[in-house]
């Protein structure tokens, strides 16, 4: 259960402005002498802090014989203060979520290493269940002989359909041969391609396929696999 302490610092009043409003919520009107005696504060420091608590509108005080008097304002007064908040909000929230979806989302990048490692980038591919767009490197087939007939197998169960740009060389060839139909669209270049490239999504991933230290780098941005898209269907 949340003390009276704890629901008035909620409210931004500070240890001793909180001890004050209780001693005088407790005691009505009373001077400064005897509020400081009841929250267990000096004169000076009590007094701060009773115009604190004025000019927040919690605290109010009449004076009686050329003494002042101070009494705490009715607790509602709280709750009228957080309607007024809440609503001066409201009137801006609009704008405050307009100006957080003008920020570019950052992208969030994860870094594969190893053949176990880009099969899990592959994996993701038949996750994500969308058109996949490839720059491929032919060294790829080779490098994963024994799990890339698993993936176009998952693949095309999903009527997942791939766009191939890659070196033309008998391998790739015979590739298309073998595999041509409404799962694949392979295109050829005469020009040597090192790393793949594919695009998924809202997903770029870059792989590479060395002898000694296989690497993956995937990006997930939208921003940045939108313009991927469109750069490959100049290519295409």
């Amino acid at each position: 259960m949340v003390t009276k302490e704890e629901a008035l610092r909620g409210l931004g009043l500070s240890e001793k402005e909180i001890a004050v409003y209780l001693a005088l919520l407790m005691t009505g009107q009373s001077t400064v002498n005897f509020i400081a005696n009841k929250a267990k504060l000096n004169r000076v420091t009590t007094y701060d802090i009773l115009k604190s608590l004025k000019e927040k509108g919690y605290v109010s005080y009449v004076i009686k014989s050329g003494v002042k008097y101070f009494e705490s304002a009715d607790p509602s007064k709280f709750l009228d203060d957080l309607k007024v908040k809440e609503k001066k909000l409201q009137s801006v929230l609009s704008e405050l979520q307009s100006i957080k979806s003008t920020l570019t989302k950052k992208p969030e990048i994860e870094v594969y290493e190893g053949i176990k490692g880009l099969k899990s980038i592959f994996n993701d591919i038949l996750t994500e269940k969308k058109k996949s767009l490839w720059i491929g490197a032919p060294v790829m087939l080779e490098k994963l002989k024994f799990y890339f007939p698993h993936f176009i197998k998952e693949k095309r169960k999903l009527n997942m359909l791939s766009k191939v740009i890659t070196t033309d060389n008998k391998n790739m060839q015979k590739y298309k041969a073998e595999n041509a139909g409404k799962y694949l669209d392979i295109k050829f270049v005469n020009k040597k391609i090192n790393v793949t490239k594919i695009i998924y999504g809202d997903k770029v991933a870059h792989l590479t396929f060395d002898e000694k230290n296989s690497v993956g780098v995937l990006i997930h941005n939208k921003q940045i696999a939108d313009n991927e898209k469109n750069m490959f269907d100049l290519l295409f």
